[in-house]
């Protein structure tokens, strides 16, 4: 028997993949980013050396902001077009970590193209403006931080981890607002 929320029949969610629109909505998300924060360097919109902070900040609120979208009509996706309309809590939550994954890949990919191909100086300058630009006193301290945070090959784990982090706390809100159990069998 079907319903107007399953009109698929009783079938076994667990038999359909998420990796299909996880890459789909994990991927073009931070594709997008990847393409505006290189338009923003190459327009030499915001110096490395001299930050602009607004200018950071409205970076990375669109950032998010896309990231976030990206989610939520990601996981809507997977529930109506996918799984016929249910989506149990677990299965967003996984839903969500594994798209973030894809993103945090994505965004690591990018990043070390930029870092290594682009603009390879790039991180050098943010480096040296975060050195100096430290407080009177805290300069050592400074240095050792900007070693790790401008590290060409630590910053695509710090962008899969970030990612998946942060993934899954908005993944855990959405699947919370998303989910749909089946309806009970008689």
């Amino acid at each position: 028997m079907t319903t107007l929320d399953n009109p698929h029949g009783d079938f076994d969610i667990s038999k359909v993949s998420v990796w299909p629109s996880a890459m789909k909505y994990g991927g073009l998300p931070a594709l997008i980013t990847f393409i505006l924060g290189l338009v923003i360097y190459l327009a030499g919109l915001n110096d490395p050396a001299n930050p602009n902070p607004a200018m950071g900040c409205g970076i990375g609120c669109l950032s998010l902001a896309i990231y976030i979208t990206g989610l939520v009509l990601g996981m809507k996706y997977h529930r109506d077009k996918e799984l016929g309309g249910i989506l149990p809590f677990g299965r967003g939550f996984g839903w969500g970590i594994a798209a973030s994954l894809i993103g945090g890949v994505v965004t690591a990919v990018g990043g070390l193209i930029q870092n290594l191909l682009i603009a390879p100086d790039a991180l050098e300058e943010a480096r040296d403006g975060m050195i100096k630009n430290a407080q009177p006193g805290q300069e050592e301290m400074m240095e050792s931080i900007a070693n790790v945070v401008t590290n060409p090959y630590l910053q695509p784990v710090l962008a899969i981890l970030f990612s998946v982090i942060f993934g899954g706390i908005v993944a855990l809100i959405v699947a919370a607002i998303m989910k749909k159990d089946p309806a009970p069998t008689a």
